[in-house]
């Protein structure tokens, strides 16, 4: 992918309307301040997810071609703008029984569709890609060379069709729409939501995007939708421990400190019957907080969720508590938290 800041004036130059836009909003963004690797991560994601849909519709120009884009500055908008031919390519590209060399990416032969460039090609890829999100969105999940269930669906004549979730709602599709959405690999967008988290959301539009006014034909991808397009996210969501622990939350919490490791950094944190992982944060460490080990404390932290594993976005089963302040307890707040901590555990056992 071809990515280049844009940062003309409007009163210097006025841009060519892009193909479609893709703009991200929220905390990962915040004031264009973003994560490198989850960036170009997103980017090469978005590219891959442009260049199945225009493969699929186009083969005579596979692997022939590079995507360019334009980041607007201050915020994390992307605009397609077109194809541009791979540097060395010689082969001559094809589309029917006519042949083209070099100039086939900025203006194709006429087909049955009339002048086709390839700004047409990329703003249909970005049409195929909303209508694919839509779906399964509307479905639950990407449903890759999968059959539907009669009661999902309702023909309502040959190039139209109801589909039908789980909740009874219904979507109208075309058929050319619902084989597009079938053909995609059901991970082909995972490495694009890469920047999405719990604040952050993504809309994709076969239009420039007005960051004022998103566009009614737009789709978005919040933090709810990851495990539609991650099946990474569907596996983690499994037994999640202490859901009510919200990534970035400031939480105040009482329990014993149970272990300390000098090498990692960490504390072992008793609560509920559980125990989780403690950083101390800033320059504290566990040093400065062995005297408070196998007592009751309270500690105020912030809520991590998020995997650290290399390329993964998943959410942790156990959340890990960076601390901002802590205190010990006394001996007669221990005794209450313990009967506390008695309590909450024989209601769930209850449970």
């Amino acid at each position: 992918m071809a990515a280049v800041m844009d940062n003309r004036t409007h009163e210097s130059s006025t841009p060519e309307a892009p193909a479609g836009s893709v703009y991200i909003a929220g905390s990962s963004v915040k004031n264009g301040n973003v994560d490198l690797t989850k960036t170009i991560r997103y980017l090469n994601g978005l590219e891959k997810a442009l260049k199945h849909h225009i493969d699929k519709s186009n083969p005579q120009i596979a692997s022939s071609y590079s995507i360019e884009v334009q980041l607007r500055p201050g915020s994390l908008v992307t605009d397609i703008i077109g194809l541009i031919l791979v540097a060395g390519t010689t082969v001559p590209l094809s589309v029917g029984a006519t042949v083209y060399t070099k100039t086939a990416l900025e203006q194709l032969a006429k087909n049955d569709i009339g002048d086709l460039t390839s700004k047409d090609l990329v703003n249909r890829a970005i049409k195929s890609m909303i209508s694919t999100i839509k779906i399964a969105k509307h479905m639950g999940s990407m449903m890759h060379n999968k059959s539907f269930k009669p009661e999902e669906t309702r023909v309502i004549n040959s190039e139209n069709i109801i589909l039908i979730n789980s909740n009874g709602e219904k979507l109208g599709v075309t058929k050319d729409e619902l084989d597009e959405f079938r053909d995609t690999p059901k991970n082909n967008y995972r490495d694009m939501i890469s920047l999405i988290n719990q604040d952050t959301s993504m809309y994709i539009s076969d239009k420039s995007v007005d960051v004022n006014h998103i566009s009614d034909s737009a789709t978005s991808i919040d933090f709810g939708d990851r495990s539609v397009f991650d099946d990474r996210d569907q596996q983690s969501n499994i037994d999640i421990i202490f859901p009510e622990l919200i990534q970035d939350e400031i939480v105040v919490l009482e329990g014993e400190l149970t272990r300390g490791n000098g090498r990692t950094n960490t504390l072992g944190f008793s609560y509920c019957g559980r125990i989780l992982k403690c950083i101390p944060g800033g320059s504290d460490s566990v040093r400065t907080m062995r005297d408070m080990l196998f007592g009751y404390v309270k500690i105020q932290a912030r809520v991590d969720r998020i995997s650290t594993a290399k390329g993964s976005e998943a959410i942790l089963k156990k959340p890990i508590l960076r601390i901002i302040g802590i205190e010990k307890l006394e001996e007669e707040d221990e005794e209450k938290e313990e009967n506390r901590q008695a309590s909450l555990l024989t209601t769930l056992n209850q449970e």
